[in-house]
């Protein structure tokens, strides 16, 4: 079974309970006939017997409902009603049935006996007439129940048995009909695991299937969009590393022919040790990206980290790279459950950043807000201003503004501020720039 397609099982398992119902029906048709027979005896038959009935004839049978029933009226004395009943039926059968009436306590009843070997049901039915009580007898042989009963389920069979075999291909067309979008679905997903995400899945449904398929629509695209920033990014990549590579190999290669470019040996080594360290910082830049990444898909152990500290620490570690700059801090005492090292870099690669666009001051601001549960930094410069197209891809990385590096620093601090659920914001503001930062507190 397990190896059966859905399709199968679906089918299979449809088939199973119409054949399943087939079979109830037909075992419970018997006794259903029989309630029939039962409840058919049980009600009264034609009018109230006639004043003259002792002269007539005994009528042995009445068709009723197709069915021949037999019916007479005896007395408390035991005289029945046509005369003539007593001698198509046994005396021992009317004394029974006399001494049953007599006995009987509810308006109508029903009766089995055996009589010559002849196994018959009657009902009595006890009324008054002319303020003397009479008794209706009612009654149908076993044998010619069971010969209604064998005739009808026999004259049914074929007409069911059609209707199953019926029932069993609609089922079947039914269930093609709920699998088809499913086997659609898996040539897709197939098609995506195979780098093949281009061609969208289209299923016009409202259902569940439905939901499926467009979620599994939504995966593709973001595959698709995945992979071309990634291509992109292998891309910018590619360009960043090529820099730094030929200038090495031209530099070598001439001071291997005596030609030293920048007219010394000291100096041309000099440029060759400057290209080395930019393109090692490219390298680390990439890899903490790559980590980024990695921890994003794993639970991190936090501890409390003194964000003001922090902040302060690496302004003052910045400080002597341009000390034109003037620096002003308001720092609020605020502790961070969270990492040290990726919260560092974040605030590493937001104070660098506004130091190399800074013209004469930057100011950083630290503030809780426990009402809103959430940590704010702000820092601005009054530096240029950033250009409404450069403002919009800052963060996405390798995009440089104006005098940057690789352009990861800003997607760097996008990365780790994902990681603590904040947001991340820059804009024009003040006749200078801001970057702004906030962080949910826990």
């Amino acid at each position: 079974m397990k190896n059966l397609s859905l399709t199968v099982k679906i089918w299979l398992a449809m088939s199973l309970v119409s054949l399943l119902l087939y079979m109830v029906v037909f075992l419970l048709m018997p006794t259903f006939l029989h309630n029939f027979f039962t409840d058919t005896l049980m009600e009264p038959h034609g009018p109230p017997p006639p004043k003259n009935i002792a002269k007539e004839p005994f009528n042995s049978s009445l068709n009723f409902r197709d069915l021949y029933i037999r019916n007479f009226i005896i007395l408390e004395d035991g005289t029945t009603l046509p005369a003539s009943a007593q001698q198509v039926f046994p005396a021992s059968l009317i004394q029974e049935i006399r001494k049953n009436a007599v006995s009987q306590q509810s308006a109508r009843q029903m009766y089995e006996s055996q009589s010559n070997g002849i196994h018959i049901r009657y009902s009595i039915r006890k009324e008054l007439a002319y303020g003397h009580p009479l008794y209706q007898v009612t009654f149908l042989r076993k044998s010619e129940e069971d010969r209604f009963v064998r005739t009808f389920l026999f004259n049914i069979l074929p007409y069911t048995s059609i209707a199953l075999i019926i029932s069993w291909f609609a089922s079947l067309l039914f269930v093609r009909y709920l699998t088809r979008p499913l086997v659609q679905m898996q040539q897709h997903v197939k098609r995506i695991a195979s780098r093949n995400w281009h061609e969208p899945l289209i299923v016009k449904r409202g259902d569940e299937i439905g939901k499926l398929a467009g979620s599994i629509e939504s995966m593709r695209q973001q595959l698709v969009l995945q992979d071309e920033a990634q291509q992109s990014m292998l891309q910018n990549i590619s360009h960043e590393l090529k820099t730094p590579v030929m200038v090495i190999r031209s530099y070598a290669q001439a001071m291997q022919d005596g030609v030293y470019p920048k007219g010394d040996l000291a100096g041309s080594i000099q440029v060759i040790k400057e290209e080395g360290e930019r393109l090692e910082k490219l390298v680390k830049q990439l890899l903490y990206l790559t980590r980024l990444d990695y921890l994003a898909t794993r639970s991190p152990v936090y501890n409390d980290v003194p964000l003001n500290k922090l902040i302060e620490n690496i302004a003052q570690r910045l400080t002597p790279q341009r000390p034109e700059i003037n620096w002003r801090l308001e720092l609020q005492q605020v502790s961070l459950e969270g990492d040290e090292d990726t919260l560092r870099v974040m605030i590493e690669n937001l104070l660098d950043n506004h130091l190399r666009y800074a013209l004469s001051k930057i100011e950083v601001a630290l503030a809780i807000d426990r009402e809103k549960k959430k940590i704010t930094v702000t820092i601005w410069n009054d530096g240029s201003k950033i250009e409404s197209l450069v403002l919009d891809q800052i963060q996405q990385p390798f995009q440089k503004g104006r005098n940057g590096k690789f352009g990861l620093g800003l997607a760097i601090v996008q990365r780790i501020v994902k990681l603590y659920h904040g947001q991340f914001t820059i804009n024009n503001e003040r006749n200078g720039v801001a970057s702004t930062v906030h962080i949910p507190l826990k």
